[in-house]
């Protein structure tokens, strides 16, 4: 019978990125009630490295298959190797971080063990079936911002699949010093149709809302040119990094990935300073582990100085011209 908590220990560059500590955290919250045992997905051509690094992690195990080379961007060659490595393990769940790597070769692993999967959750649930048995209520927004659904894997059906969005738990900080078990597979890794031609390096993390310390956040009412690029400069002058709600994403002013909200990303920076936003519950979800919050908007009603440390009604463009000595 299918049993266990898998994580899927995403890496690049020879690092373990920071979500997989945060699926850790979510894993743990499930082991509370299900007392299951907690176990890493590793597929890796430099598998001793990546687990040096998880084993700070509190895992009870570790499933490893070394590839002969580096297998990144050739997503339907890992899918398979972890589509084989999930049957022989038979866990009952499997998180996944909800990120470009993540999405892709889950939803094609998903597809091989026709399971099923559950796309970009904010949080996870234990539930009890009338038999004992433990089930994971999968929580995520749908359909647009407007309604918040929760989705149950069918009886029966294993693993119970789903991937997390970065940045909804804390990272684990681990309190005891456990060797966790490795177990090597011998599993085939088969020839990938994709051909890597040229590999350049992204955007440094100073550009990541995740990992910035300073967040400068424009809303609706930074849509016009003139506004955004003001919001720009400023962020600009305090070397922050500049997120938004959905308008600035749906008119192109910011990439998918700098959306903050309950269909954006959650994120934790020290402080963040937020223009022309009215304080929605599906964007004030994503800020609302900020330390420090300080908000501009010409509403003195808007609900986003309901949780702003700081607050000044006030025109934006004046108030950023003004900054920066225009």
């Amino acid at each position: 019978m299918a049993n266990g908590i898998c994580v899927f220990a995403e890496h690049y560059n020879g690092n373990v990125e920071t979500v997989v500590s945060e699926l850790v955290s979510a894993a743990h919250f499930i082991q509370e009630t299900t007392k299951e045992k907690i176990s890493a997905v590793v597929v890796s051509h430099d598998c001793e490295g990546i687990i040096a690094q998880l084993k700070g992690l509190d895992f009870d195990e570790i499933y490893a298959v070394k590839t002969n080379k580096d297998y990144a961007f050739q997503d339907d060659a890992v899918s398979q190797v972890v589509a084989d490595m999930i049957r022989t393990i038979d866990p009952s769940s499997v998180l996944v971080p909800a990120t470009i790597t993540g999405r892709s070769i889950f939803s094609r692993v998903a597809a091989k063990l026709g399971c099923g999967l559950t796309a970009d959750c904010t949080e996870l649930l234990v539930g009890t079936k009338e038999d004992g048995s433990y089930y994971i209520k999968q929580n995520k927004p749908s359909f647009g911002e407007n309604v918040f659904v929760t989705i149950v894997t069918k009886d029966n059906v294993y693993p119970q699949m789903m991937t997390v969005r970065p940045g909804v738990y804390q990272p684990f900080e681990g309190t005891t010093e456990k060797e966790p078990e490795v177990k090597y597979l011998e599993v085939e890794v088969p020839e990938s149709k994709v051909k890597v031609v040229e590999k350049r390096p992204a955007a440094s993390n100073a550009d990541s809302i995740l990992a910035a310390e300073t967040v400068v956040v424009g809303g609706r009412g930074t849509e016009s040119e003139e506004s955004f690029q003001l919001l720009k400069e400023f962020a600009d002058s305090l070397d922050a990094a500049i997120g938004g709600t959905r308008p600035l994403v749906d008119t192109g002013f910011i990439p998918f990935e700098h959306q903050i909200g309950q269909t954006g990303y959650t994120i934790r920076p020290r402080i963040c300073l937020s223009f022309g936003v009215s304080g929605a519950i599906q964007h004030t979800e994503g800020i609302k582990d900020t330390k420090l919050m300080i908000a501009v908007n010409q509403d003195e009603e808007a609900p986003i100085f309901n949780i702003a440390d700081y607050g000044i009604v006030g025109d934006l463009n004046e108030i950023l011209a003004k900054y920066l000595g225009k």
